[in-house]
């Protein structure tokens, strides 16, 4: 029960971000279901272990490294599930690699998953 409501949070996020961002592809329900599971599995138990990890940088970089540790672990999930991808885009004519493609994407999904958390 304590993973139900973050489970449907992040794949109604992951969803809607995919409806609107063409650069986030999920192939069908099934993929998308399984990206939200590992998703919130990587988020409540590798999350912890790597923000440890990296307590010390994320110190002297007053916390701007969390934002490089999310973009890992979503690299990590989009690694993880097969059909979840996350592709190069252009930002108003300039192309961005996937790492800033990811960034943007951890950016959207942290906002989308706010407000949908704030909604339920």
């Amino acid at each position: 029960m304590k993973l139900l409501k973050p489970l449907i949070v992040t794949g109604t996020s992951l969803w809607i971000l995919s409806y609107f961002l063409p650069t986030i592809n999920i192939g069908d329900w099934t993929t998308l279901i399984l990206a939200s599971i590992v998703m919130v599995l990587v988020n409540q138990f590798v999350r912890p272990i790597v923000k440890l990890l990296f307590l010390p940088i994320n110190i002297v970089t007053l916390g701007l490294f969390s934002i490089v540790i999310n973009v890992g672990l979503l690299w990590l999930v989009t690694y993880l599930v097969p059909g979840f991808q996350i592709t190069n885009m252009v930002v108003m004519g300039i192309h961005l690699n996937q790492f800033f493609s990811i960034l943007l994407a951890s950016i959207l999904i942290g906002l989308v998953q706010s407000f949908v958390a704030f909604v339920l």
